[in-house]
């Protein structure tokens, strides 16, 4: 199952504050010469990633989400966009590329063990379509080991604890 977040959350995410690290690590493994060469960014959000990406390089690139205000956004800043899920995407077969880009932590399930077989499958299901898969993702450090990464697992699997930090970012934002 992939985690659905309401309006209010998703708007969390319209910012680019890590898109020119995320630019410069994509450009750092690929090059700026994508010429012929299309990329798709799996739940790329407003397009941030993928407008700093178009213009930095001649990669021709196109963002699926599955929240349609943020395919709009994209669609009026000139990115071409599409509403998708990453667990049931729609490949047209023209992809050279396939970007998840902070996306794989929305795709949480119950344990881990069933969040790293969501995970392993919405990667696994461009293995044949593209020549190569770009994966940047978080990584939560804590003072005490992995202990935030493992609250946040928690959190966001749990469907009590998720509302119970809705109503806590209510009063401490």
């Amino acid at each position: 199952m992939q985690k659905i977040l309401s309006a209010e959350q998703i708007e969390a995410f319209y910012h680019d504050q890590f898109v020119e690290d995320q630019a410069r690590h994509f450009v750092s493994l690929f090059g700026t010469n994508g010429d012929l060469k299309n990329v798709t960014d799996m739940g790329g959000g407003c397009g941030f990633f993928a407008k700093r990406l178009a213009s930095q390089t001649t990669y021709r690139v196109k963002v699926v989400d599955m929240d349609m205000a943020s395919v709009q956004a994209c669609r009026d800043s000139g990115i071409d966009a599409t509403q998708g899920d990453a667990l049931n995407p729609t490949i047209s077969g023209d992809e050279s590329i396939v970007s998840f880009n902070l996306i794989l932590h929305h795709l949480v399930a119950h344990s881990d063990r069933a969040t790293l077989a969501l995970q392993t499958e919405a990667l696994a299901l461009w293995q044949p379509h593209v020549q190569s898969v770009f994966v940047n993702e978080y990584i939560y450090e804590s003072y005490l080991g992995n202990l935030s990464g493992w609250l946040i697992f928690k959190i966001t699997k749990s469907p009590v604890l998720s509302w119970f930090g809705r109503v806590v970012s209510t009063v401490v934002p």
